[in-house]
């Protein structure tokens, strides 16, 4: 019988690694990242701006037709190639140990002593790449804790380890290191020496730590033992005080003795595992899905009420924002509110709206590129407030206006708290919108308590701010660089010679290796929500040489934009009116409307006096418009187009409230 059944593991096994041989060399001829290869050769042809590549890249044959591969941010499904289960059973054996020097007072020299728990659950699943799934997580169950002394045990489970709050510990495995998964396979003898890394969570605290492994693999089964060491420190215990313990040292070492069958089931149903809530919730978050549903700000549950500073009422209005998760889409519905008080500007005043989104939820990343809008909505920030492009209504770099870079003789434009201001009826960010995750709070504030240059954390990675409308998330300016230390991300945009904005888009070229992002103003990164890496933008301070951050947020989409979102929020700043028509480019089918409301019914939610001022005047809402000008309006030039008095025209047309926000004038800070 025993014969019988090594035949029956050794036909198993061998199946199973003939199975990952050939799935092995398959794969060779695939792509397995989820994110574009930022050293690649290939390089989408960008008609606005020019693009300057360094001489010393080569280019790929332009002849080559290859239609360019398509890749998905994350790939969500993983199947299970083996188990090791920690299951106390027939099967298996496993012994948790922790281990302190201590000095006793009845002896003269120091003594270890070691306790140890048998009560342990959970288990590790890997793929066919040694990568371990996101159940992989061992729990230990701290409340048969023992040693050969009963107080010690005592005063650990009460005092250093409060059992009573915290009774076990987890440890959820993110990454194994110098593991070859064939080695486990193997029916022959191996000697395995690995890193298991994760999230060590003890007394309610959690680190990331390491266990080193030390293992012998043979006929399916892993036998070995595992350590690791800290200080108390670390996780907020106190180091045990007894009266016949003189002293301590502030190291403790925690051991996995281990004897466990290893499984082949590449239909292992991980969705049964039973997982600790804290764990549930992160998995939730480097899911897909989780990415486009947790990151949204004013929900059911966070609504705010903000003020806009550009008036001399005190407002009320709603940052609001509602999502419907689809197959392939999240639908955002918006107020377009910020979630902190903002200053319409010259084309006062912001008024709630009623937007809805539609946001790909599984983007797909393409070499070809496909430009943004140069003004209008190219984006919407997590609070559901519009992302315009870099230009202003008369064409020039707000943004650059904003920071002195030129003079606007066109038309007078100035941006607001956070990088915002409104066209109209619809409040927009042309840069930063950071503020959304901090701002001050009380009154008498200045523009320095906005300072997004003094105020955003750069010791932490920035966290979303917004989506594009391919899809691809768009975060603050820190980023981690490949070992996960926090950097600035910069902009690879300048100037050419002698241009300062004036000009818009059309003043900046993008120089290869001069920043950080491609010609997109993206990267792909690991970043906190999708460890494993994912394409995305970035809103830039500042670019390489430390000029402003141009394009800001984004300039063109490496994903698939739904072009139907174009339709929603203003287009520029435009004087305030029917449907917020502004200055900015006509919409999708070349109109020159403004934006309908949801699903695309009505005119928007301007002031209603421009519809009946221009019913008595005896022209169109579009011709009134184009006459006014601004902003701010231009009365004396209207009433000589429309042939009519300046009394006439401003008793049909109130001017709304622009007065200045309680500020002092925005501070200029120096990029250049």
């Amino acid at each position: 019988m025993l014969f019988l059944n090594i035949i029956i593991y050794v036909v198993k096994y061998f199946l199973i690694l003939l199975t990952v041989i050939l799935f092995s060399c398959s794969s060779q001829e695939e792509s397995y990242t989820n994110m574009p290869d930022n050293d690649s050769n290939v390089k989408p042809k960008l008609e606005k701006p020019e693009i300057v590549k360094n001489d010393s890249q080569d280019n790929k044959d332009e002849n080559e037709s290859e239609e360019p591969e398509k890749q998905t941010i994350i790939d969500d499904s993983f199947t299970p190639l083996l188990s090791i289960e920690f299951q106390s059973n027939s099967d298996n054996y496993i012994k948790a140990n922790y281990r302190v020097t201590e000095q006793l007072a009845r002896l003269s020299y120091p003594n270890d002593a070691v306790g140890y728990t048998e009560d342990i659950t959970g288990g590790i699943y890997l793929d066919e790449k040694g990568i371990p799934a996101p159940e992989s997580i061992i729990n230990i169950d701290l409340s048969n804790l023992q040693s050969d002394e009963s107080k010690r045990d005592n005063y650990l489970k009460r005092n250093s380890l409060e059992t009573d709050k915290f009774p076990e510990v987890f440890f959820h495995v993110k990454e194994i290191k110098n593991l070859n998964i064939s080695s486990l396979l193997n029916l022959d003898k191996n000697e395995v020496e690995f890193q298991m890394i994760g999230d060590l969570t003890i007394h309610g605290v959690t680190q990331t730590k390491t266990w080193d492994i030390q293992a012998i693999s043979e006929m399916g089964r892993l036998k070995g033992q595992g350590s690791i060491s800290f200080p108390f420190s670390d996780f907020g215990m106190e180091i045990p005080k007894l009266f016949f313990i003189i002293s301590v040292e502030d190291t403790i070492t925690l051991e996995l003795d281990f004897d466990l069958l290893i499984s082949l089931n590449s239909s292992l149903n991980l969705d049964s595992i039973s997982l600790p809530e804290f764990v549930q919730k992160e998995i939730a978050n480097n899911n897909v899905n989780g990415l486009y549903t947790n990151a949204w700000l004013c929900t059911e549950n966070d609504r705010i009420i903000v003020d806009d500073l550009s008036t001399d009422d005190a407002e009320t209005w709603k940052c609001y924002v509602d999502i419907e998760l689809t197959d392939d889409s999240v639908i955002v519905t918006s107020t377009g509110i910020p979630n902190h008080d903002f200053q319409s500007g010259l084309g006062c005043c912001a008024q709630e709206n009623n937007y809805q989104w539609i946001i790909p939820t599984n983007p797909q990343f393409t070499e070809e590129i496909a430009m943004a809008p140069d003004r209008g909505p190219i984006a919407i920030t997590v609070t559901g407030v519009p992302i315009y492009g870099p230009e202003e209504g008369p064409g020039g770099d707000a943004v650059a206006l904003h920071f002195d870079y030129f003079e606007e003789d066109r038309q007078p434009i100035e941006l607001g708290l956070c990088g915002g201001h409104s066209a109209g009826a619809y409040f927009h960010y042309h840069f930063d919108a950071n503020c959304l995750h901090w701002h001050p709070e009380g009154t008498s504030l200045d523009w320095e308590d906005w300072d997004y240059t003094k105020n955003l954390n750069s010791d932490e990675h920035s966290p979303v701010i917004g989506f594009a409308f391919d899809g691809f998330p768009i975060y603050g300016p820190y980023g981690w660089d490949s070992y996960k230390n926090v950097i600035e991300i910069t902009s690879s945009y300048r100037l050419k010679k002698d241009t300062n904005g004036y000009n818009g888009i059309d003043d900046w070229e993008y120089i290869e290796g001069l920043g950080d992002t491609d010609e997109c103003n993206g990267l792909s990164s690991s970043t906190p929500e999708v460890p494993d890496g994912i394409y995305h933008y970035v809103s830039t301070i500042r670019n390489g040489q430390g000029q402003i951050g141009f394009p800001y947020f984004l300039l063109c989409y490496h994903g698939v934009p739904n072009e139907s979102n174009y339709d929603v929020g203003g287009q520029g700043q435009g004087p305030p009116g029917a449907g917020g028509q502004g200055q900015g480019p006509p919409g999708a089918g070349g109109q020159g409307q403004g934006p309908p409301g949801v699903g695309g019914q009505g005119q928007g939610q301007g002031l209603p006096d421009f519809t009946e001022a221009a019913s008595k005047l005896g022209i169109t809402t579009t011709e009134l418009i184009a006459a006014l000008g601004g902003p701010p309006p231009d009365f004396e030039s209207a009433a000589r187009i429309l042939g009519v008095s300046i009394e006439e025209l401003q008793k049909i047309i109130p001017v709304p409230p622009a007065v200045p926000a309680p500020v002092p004038p925005v501070q200029n800070y120096e990029y250049r």
